[in-house]
């Protein structure tokens, strides 16, 4: 990168963008949308196929070298630009808080530095980007695609589209960089970090009132305060953790769902028309009387299965008719349904093979997932009808005749 001084910018020779130098081939840049489109290419334009519709000023040679450093818009990748449009436009709009991570742009060519003198004598850093040279997103390029997205969106108003315009950006440029060392850094950017587990995705994530609610229930419920497990996606042995923060979640998920909820797993799930503060009172009723009645089972996860994820999607679900109805009638229903569990067998062992467990060859037991097994504990927890009901109770699985 050169470094040219001037007292004047000459602004026919491209856009220049208020820039931070990091090293002699690194800039850092804070840049509106408007002005980022000018130096960049919709992600969408540059995938292999469709030449007939490409824009003029796209050719062969600038698919080639975005496939040469860049991964296609496919699968999940191009499924989640419509999603990551529709957070930019809260974001914009103000409707909620949250962050745009750097995108980090690339080119092979080598690009000016100019440094300029304000009128109050501050030294400015610009980046000149010549006309007609495009950029190439080496690292978040969803964003870029999902930014481009949000200003075809017929759907998204025209006064949305302006302010959007004019929000700053912030990206990273790497210039006068072979395509290998580009490939490479992609690599770098893409693959040495390590996602953050579901857990954790979890317990960060302040914009989903149903976290609220799980929230205030670890905490705010006597038996579960310091008891839940938010970081690890297991519980390890002898840890004083009892239940996993996506177990209560499922939980609250599956009083408004009912066990068809667990087709959410770690996935936002609706909560239509029910009153939030109501389903909060009704989950804090139906958890800590659970907890209450069956504390040393919940415990003991070696022994028992009470704290099992697909038990606490199945307890959940039963806790659904709580919420159609309120005061007296919603205690004397809990009620009902606690009794239900009374003769419930909670201690891991055949009776609750082909619901919570599954035998190996060996005779070792291993716990079945909420998705794989939380019907059929539903059914063994709450349904008569169901052989495994009477099993889980240790009675024979018909009724003598």
């Amino acid at each position: 990168m050169a470094k040219l001084n001037s007292d004047v910018l000459d602004l026919s020779a491209g856009t220049f963008i208020r820039c931070l130098q990091v090293d002699e081939r690194t800039t850092h840049i804070r840049v509106p949308f408007k002005q980022l489109r000018v130096i960049t290419h919709d992600p969408v334009v540059l995938q292999p196929g469709n030449a007939k519709l490409r824009p003029t000023d796209v050719k062969d040679e600038d698919v080639e070298l975005h496939s040469l450093v860049q991964r296609g818009l496919e699968l999940g990748k191009k499924t989640n630009i419509p999603k990551y449009a529709a957070y930019i436009e809260s974001f914009v709009t103000g409707d909620r808080a949250g962050v745009l991570p750097p995108i980090h742009l690339w080119t092979e060519e080598p690009l000016s530095l100019v440094q300029y003198a304000d009128q109050g004598g501050a030294q400015q850093s610009f980046l000149c980007v010549p006309h007609g040279l495009k950029l190439i997103a080496i690292d978040g390029e969803t964003q870029l695609a999902s930014h481009y997205y949000l200003q075809r969106n017929p759907a998204v108003g025209q006064e949305t589209k302006n302010l959007h315009d004019t929000v700053y950006l912030s990206a990273v440029v790497h210039d006068d960089r072979p395509p290998l060392e580009a490939r490479k850094f992609f690599y770098d950017l893409n693959v040495l970090g390590v996602r953050v587990n579901s857990a954790i995705a979890l317990s960060m994530d302040t914009t989903d009132p149903l976290m609220d609610v799980v929230g205030r229930l670890s905490e705010e419920i006597p038996f579960f305060r310091g008891k839940v497990e938010r970081i690890s996606r297991q519980i390890k042995k002898n840890s004083p953790k009892v239940v996993k923060l996506q177990d209560l979640r499922q939980f609250v998920i599956n009083m408004v769902h009912g066990i068809s909820g667990v087709q959410y797993g770690t996935k936002p799930a609706p909560i239509g028309h029910v009153d939030l503060a109501d389903l909060e009172s009704a989950a804090r009723a139906w958890l800590a009387a659970y907890a209450e009645a069956f504390a040393e089972e919940i415990t003991d996860r070696e022994e028992c299965v009470a704290a099992m994820g697909s038990v606490f999607a199945a307890v959940g679900a039963m806790g659904r008719p709580l919420l159609d109805v309120s005061g007296e009638e919603r205690a004397v229903r809990l009620e009902g349904l606690l009794a239900g569990l009374k003769a419930v067998d909670w201690r891991k062992g055949d009776h609750w093979l082909g619901t919570v467990l599954t035998q190996t060859p060996k005779g070792k037991y291993t716990i079945n997932g909420p998705k794989q097994s939380a019907y059929a504990v539903f059914g063994a927890l709450n349904d008569p009808a169901s052989p495994a009901y009477r099993v889980v109770r240790g009675e024979p699985s018909s009724p003598a005749l």
